[in-house]
């Protein structure tokens, strides 16, 4: 039996602490320091960083009016942490702050620049006045090290940044997370990313078309398109994937796409200026002639166009049909199984242009509501 009052966890060897120390929060681990001077330095061997320099409240109005001292706290945390050329490294640096206040801004700058992290996590706020306009352009300065990027916004205002410096070279994953950002036509062809394999855009909104081709992206192999709207339901809004190495496509909106039956009970939807309550894409081009698995859930165009696929391995198509979300001055809309059926008509002339009438026949499963499609390797 172990003696009263001695200490058993000081005598674990670091790596079991430091794994300790990162299932908690960054500040409480950093608060160890006084612990003993065993501890001292545990706090900057943890492969994860993360700062929250402003706390928002529930109305998107600041907790703490003042966060100069809170964020100069974390810097000489930072700074002391990536002194000396042996430091440790920073695996995954998590930055929040508020991209109206200057302050805030440098500081995440300097902090982005400082721990040089493989992988990068910026959660963006933005306050209350800003949140139906526009915040306009910035720029985001990537160092050499930081191969994922992921960035998450409270509010449209906040829209994704100019990349450049060593890093968007090098950067391999780039996600855009829940961020109820706007896409503006021609974003993603503003910048090179040379070397990146991964895209993920979630929760976005488009203002117009946009396309992700090769030119800036030749080494995109896998894309997810997730609940991305358009802006309003006037909005002709078109994606185009022209993507010579790309293998993996998943296309997906049920957030706000998911028609309802028609006998449940109506939901409206809130109005806002930034997002339809229905999206429909003007038309959806892709030409991927290294395409292996393609995946089309609850998602709607007016038109697909497939100039060029590869040799699928899998293959999954679901649509459905019902009453269409709406705002409350907005009249009913219903899609019918027969807008369905003309839809998986057109993906399957596409993907598959000379055995979509087998495919139609032998794979697709049919009820009042749904058609799905799903083909694996060994039934093709």
């Amino acid at each position: 039996m172990a003696r009263k009052g001695k200490d058993l966890i000081s005598q674990l060897p670091d790596d079991i602490l430091v794994h300790i120390l990162s299932m908690v929060r960054y500040k409480e681990a950093v608060r160890t320091t006084v612990v003993s001077r065993r501890w001292k330095h545990l706090h900057t061997k943890l492969p994860a960083v993360s700062f929250t320099m402003s706390v928002l409240g529930l109305q998107g109005s600041p907790l703490s009016t003042q966060s100069k001292q809170r964020v100069e706290s974390m810097a000489r945390t930072l700074r002391r942490r990536c002194a000396g050329p042996d430091h440790d490294t920073v695996q995954r640096l998590r930055l929040s702050y508020r991209k109206d206040v200057p302050m805030e801004c440098r500081y995440a700058d300097e902090f982005i620049a400082l721990a040089a992290a493989s992988s990068l996590v910026l959660f963006l706020n933005c306050p209350k006045n800003l949140r139906n306009n526009d915040a306009g352009p910035w720029s985001l300065h990537l160092p050499a090290a930081t191969a994922c990027l992921s960035m998450e916004s409270c509010w449209y205002s906040v829209r994704p940044p100019h990349v450049h410096g060593p890093g968007a070279s090098a950067l391999k994953s780039l996600t855009f997370k829940d961020n109820f950002m706007v896409l503006h036509p021609g974003y993603l062809q503003d910048t090179a990313f040379p070397s990146l394999e991964e895209l993920h855009i979630s929760g976005c909104t488009l203002s117009g078309s946009i396309e992700i081709t090769s030119a800036t992206m030749p080494r995109l192999k896998h894309l997810r398109i997730v609940d991305v709207s358009i802006i309003s339901l006037g909005t002709e809004a078109a994606i185009t994937v022209l993507a010579d190495e790309l293998a993996t496509l998943r296309v997906s909106c049920h957030d706000g796409g998911k028609p309802d039956p028609p006998s449940s009970h109506e939901m409206l939807c809130v109005e806002t200026p930034f997002r339809a309550s229905f999206t429909e894409y003007s038309c959806f081009r892709l030409r991927a002639p290294k395409l292996r698995v393609f995946e089309w859930r609850c998602c709607y165009a007016k038109e697909v166009r497939v100039d060029a696929v590869g040799r699928l391995s899998d293959v999954v198509i679901e649509l459905f049909a019902g009453r269409l979300p709406r705002c409350y001055n907005e009249a009913k809309r219903f899609l019918q199984m027969e807008d369905c059926d003309k839809l998986m008509k057109h993906i399957l002339q596409g993907i598959m242009p000379g055995r979509w009438k087998y495919v139609q026949r032998n794979f697709i499963e049919c009820d009042e509501l749904r058609l799905r499609c799903e083909i694996t390797e060994y039934d093709m």
